[in-house]
């Protein structure tokens, strides 16, 4: 008897994952997105809803669905937006699943603080609010980040360094209906962890090395896998996830943990959870770098049949480096020499010639992507700055 998985978005590799573990995948995604041929070839169906984050209306829609196939197995999000309501139609369908209490302190940065705080390894003041509700004078003698309580993507983060700065942040948020957490900036490199859980037992399934453009909006650039880090440095880093995991009481599938050195106090500080892979090809890196599918084993975890996973061995290092034009107008665009399919993996420029460039403010407004494999972290940033070079674009600035 055929066995099916309802995925909340469009997301191919959860797509692909449900197909390699022998379920047959449904998608139910909102009515403006597109499904591409790949994702269709590899579904069951596809429903539309209006949008997938109103739990109440996407209930019913599985409902439905569950009336013309009677097995189906999970409902799952591998997107941001589809978490809740993946974890509360769970509930109330008595499938395996994260408790929407934990996904809910996931999303939430302010809950998520209150939770770690309970682990002095773990805790970071912070202050969160409405804009008229942040305090008027400047909390901290060290400079800050701002952020959305629920944001993803970069979106919409601030770096505060004093009085006036702040002032003129208040000022320009005062009204705006988004709630904000103000927290230390930690001044040191980016890493995230990702992770699978099987019935409360993390596993570690490797450390991604973080680029970003730095202050004042910390826009992702790259990602480096695996991470450059001594031993002491990732015992470190897995001990404090594994805290951090185990006080959120995250149970099942994916984990993608966001984190900071920190130079000033030498040790490693969490800065977000995820109860979800993470995005930016991530896990295809790792997958390239180790074998192991963050997907497939996020899925296998729900369904019971967990196998043990052991550290990552790595085999090669892969890196993703994101594009970012000037704005303008693309006139041009040409490749000066053949792509070199044993080390580049993909690589795709998202405008077309004669399309407007928009200024790069967070992940979504970023210019294309490369990713590379090769046998070292230093051998593929080589062999990436190579095609970086052979890109011709003409852009005009009106």
């Amino acid at each position: 008897m055929d066995k099916y998985i309802i995925i909340l978005g469009a997301s191919r590799y959860g797509a692909e994952a449900a197909f390699q573990c022998g379920l047959k995948p449904i998608i139910v995604t909102d009515r403006h997105s597109s499904i591409d041929k790949e994702i269709a070839q590899l579904t069951e169906a596809v429903f539309y809803v209006r949008d997938i984050a109103e739990k109440t209306e996407v209930f019913y829609a599985v409902e439905k669905i569950m009336s013309f196939y009677q097995t189906v197995e999970l409902v799952v999000s591998f997107t941001e937006l589809g978490l809740e309501t993946a974890a509360y139609i769970s509930e109330r369908m008595k499938l395996p699943t994260n408790s929407l209490e934990t996904v809910v302190n996931t999303r939430d940065k302010g809950r998520m603080r209150r939770i770690l705080s309970k682990d002095p390894e773990l805790r970071l003041d912070v202050v969160s609010g409405k804009g008229s509700a942040l305090p008027k004078q400047f909390p901290y003698s060290r400079p800050a980040i701002i952020k959305p309580l629920d944001g993803f993507g970069s979106k919409a983060v601030d770096y505060i360094s004093n009085q006036q700065e702040w002032e003129k942040w208040l000022k320009r948020n005062q009204d705006h209906s988004h709630e904000w957490i103000l927290e230390p900036y930690i001044d040191g490199p980016e890493y995230s962890v990702e992770t699978v859980s099987w019935r409360g037992t993390h596993f570690i399934l490797g450390i991604t090395e973080k680029q970003t453009t730095g202050k004042p909006h910390f826009i992702e650039t790259g990602h480096m896998v695996p991470a450059r880090l001594g031993q002491q440095e990732v015992e470190r880093i897995e001990q404090v996830v594994m805290k951090a995991l185990h006080l959120l009481n995250v149970q099942y599938g994916p984990g993608h943990i966001e984190m900071k050195w920190d130079v000033e106090e030498d040790r490693p500080v969490v800065i977000e959870m995820h109860t979800r892979p993470g995005g930016d090809f991530i896990p295809y890196l790792h997958q390239l770098t180790s074998g192991f599918n963050q997907y497939e084993l996020g899925i296998l975890s729900y369904m019971n049949e967990m196998p043990p996973v052991e550290k990552p061995i790595y085999q090669k290092a892969s890196l993703v480096k994101f594009l970012m034009f000037p704005e303008g107008v693309l006139r041009q665009l040409s490749l000066g020499t053949e792509v070199n399919r044993e080390y580049i993996q993909d690589w795709a420029i998202y405008y077309r010639v004669g399309d407007r460039i928009r200024k790069t403010v967070d992940s979504y407004t970023r210019s294309g992507h490369v990713i590379v494999c090769s046998s070292t972290v230093e051998e593929c940033q080589r062999l990436c700055d190579n095609f970086v070079d052979q890109l011709k674009c003409e852009i005009v600035h009106e």
